[in-house]
């Protein structure tokens, strides 16, 4: 039960006190795009920080000679060298920025956490010191949040819902004997 909503809580649930409201499988608030992430818009997040970063990492790369041009030329006007020297190295701190934070999703998706349980159940919950409960493999870990078409995973369609967000697989060695696997079920 969550104790501010007084509602019944799912699993990886949580309450988000800037948006007064349960998160299904909740990564965290993001104040950039003003919401939560969670189940329903992970994907699209995980989208926002590869093209965000590519983009950086594409103008580094593409304006090196104009930075070098504006470096070795003594005639620049100083208001456009300027300029270009500051736009270049915040192009770079910022492709720095995001490549590293997309770098720190992306492990976090290979493992299938998510940062409130990276950052708060690691520490204390015995389920989650050494591996997540419900990481299925790298492979499978990535279908389950971005789809099993490898060709739609950096476009912004075709997410995975399945479970709805109220059900997540936990892994085979965590599961209980009297409890049936997929495979006997079938």
């Amino acid at each position: 039960m969550c104790a501010r909503c007084l509602r019944t809580k799912p699993d990886r649930t949580h309450h988000c006190s800037q948006c007064n409201k349960c998160v299904l499988k909740m990564d965290h608030h993001c104040p950039w795009v003003a919401n939560c992430i969670g189940f329903n818009n992970y994907k699209y997040f995980l989208n926002m920080l590869f093209y965000a970063s590519l983009t950086c990492i594409i103008l580094v790369v593409t304006s090196y000679p104009v930075f070098l041009a504006v470096l070795s030329h003594d005639g620049t006007d100083l208001r456009i060298a300027y300029f270009v020297l500051t736009a270049y190295i915040l192009a770079i701190a910022l492709g720095i920025l995001l490549t590293g934070f997309l770098s720190f999703h992306l492990w976090l998706l290979s493992n299938q956490y998510t940062t409130i349980e990276y950052c708060e159940k690691r520490s204390s919950d015995d389920q989650f010191k050494t591996k997540s409960p419900y990481n299925r493999g790298c492979c499978k870990n990535w279908m389950a949040v971005l789809n099993g078409n490898v060709l739609f995973w950096c476009l912004p369609c075709n997410r995975n819902l399945e479970g709805k967000g109220l059900v997540f697989q936990i892994r085979d060695d965590l599961k209980t004997k009297d409890e049936p696997k997929k495979d006997e079920m079938a």
